[in-house]
């Protein structure tokens, strides 16, 4: 989120004048709550009322009315069109109180008034000082708003330490993969703990790009037949089925629909991000989608084309080695057919 506003070209909106930012003097966390102004001469497509928001890979401008419809209508479109959820569902939202998880979580809670399932979320708190402690403000005040149950769990209660204290004595290289993992492990065993029969994911259509661009160049492509919009189950019951209802909803226009509706957005970044291989292809990303719009929902809706050749290979090879096994340490599924998952694999390295 650190300089998010920075370069807003896919999606582009004005920030009035009378933006407000406050700062914390320790920690230098920005709470900015803006308000989206006119672009302009830009005209609604919609109403021909000034538009707000322009929509560049769409040739199409907004205003703030009608700019929420759409936002709502295509997460509700990639609801139905994945299967995302059934009547009685009990949904674990994975709440890190950023701005995607925020505003999926907001938009569960919507469709929630019309359709019956039962929503509760888990925050996962790694133990990253200066970072962690603002977003789960932000989950706490959200839930609580909403009327949400909110489950928080650590890093420190489940593993006995910290990301911090982990990364002190193996180094920051790997802190991507180390988060990674042992957070995916969590939301997952916690999950099935309570009872969830789904867990929503916040990952946006720029993620999903980032993601499916990092496997081709890692020449990986057996993660991205276990990836998609949902995603879980099928390979081991132990796994809680994964939805992710913003798929194909852009990041900009996350944010921007959290700014109309008044959810704040924390300007703070991850401290270990910076060195991250995903950093490097986000930027590679965000400079195509600004010579050539539309680049990044062409990637997804290439891949999504491509997954079920995917799967079909992922199903032969399924028939032919079986299921994922057990980790010998722990029970969970291995994923990757050794004898202990990457979870034990990760923490056994010296």
């Amino acid at each position: 989120m650190k300089n998010f506003h920075k370069n807003f070209s896919a999606v582009e909106i004005r920030r009035s004048s009378t933006t407000m930012k406050n700062k914390c003097g320790k920690c230098k966390e920005g709470k900015t709550k803006a308000r989206v102004q006119t672009m302009g001469s830009g005209k609604c497509s919609k109403c021909n009322k000034a538009s707000v928001i322009a929509l560049r890979y769409a040739g199409i401008e907004f205003c703030q009315s009608h700019f929420t419809r759409f936002f709502e209508a295509r997460v509700m479109r990639t609801v139905r069109e994945f299967s995302m959820l059934a009547r009685k569902d009990r949904i674990a939202v994975a709440l890190s109180g950023g701005k995607d998880s925020t505003v999926m979580l907001h938009l569960l809670k919507k469709i929630g008034e019309s359709f019956p399932m039962e929503l509760f979320a888990i925050t996962i708190d790694e133990g990253i000082a200066g970072y962690r402690e603002f977003s789960l403000k932000t989950a706490v005040e959200e839930c609580k708003k909403l009327g949400v149950p909110l489950t928080v769990v650590s890093f420190r209660s489940e593993f006995g330490q910290t990301l911090d204290s982990l990364l002190k004595k193996r180094g920051e290289a790997r802190a991507c993969s180390y988060c990674g993992v042992m957070r995916r492990y969590l939301l997952n065993k916690v999950a099935r703990r309570m009872g969830a029969d789904k867990i929503a994911i916040g990952h946006n259509s720029d993620d999903v790009a980032q993601t499916v661009m990092m496997n081709y160049m890692r020449n990986e492509p057996e993660r991205l037949a276990r990836f998609g919009p949902v995603a879980g189950a099928a390979e081991d019951e132990l796994f809680v089925t994964r939805i992710k209802p913003l798929f194909l909803t852009p990041e900009r226009e996350v944010a921007a629909y959290a700014m109309m509706k008044g959810i704040e957005i924390k300007n703070i970044g991850c401290p270990y991000a910076k060195s991250a291989f995903r950093q490097h292809v986000r930027k590679i990303l965000n400079e195509t989608e600004e010579k050539y719009p539309a680049s990044k929902l062409r990637i997804v809706r290439a891949f999504l084309a491509q997954k079920k050749l995917m799967q079909e290979g992922a199903k032969k090879r399924i028939e032919k080695h079986g299921k994922p096994a057990r980790c010998k340490e722990c029970g969970e599924p291995s994923s990757n057919r050794e004898e202990r998952c990457a979870l034990c694999l990760l923490l056994s390295e010296k």
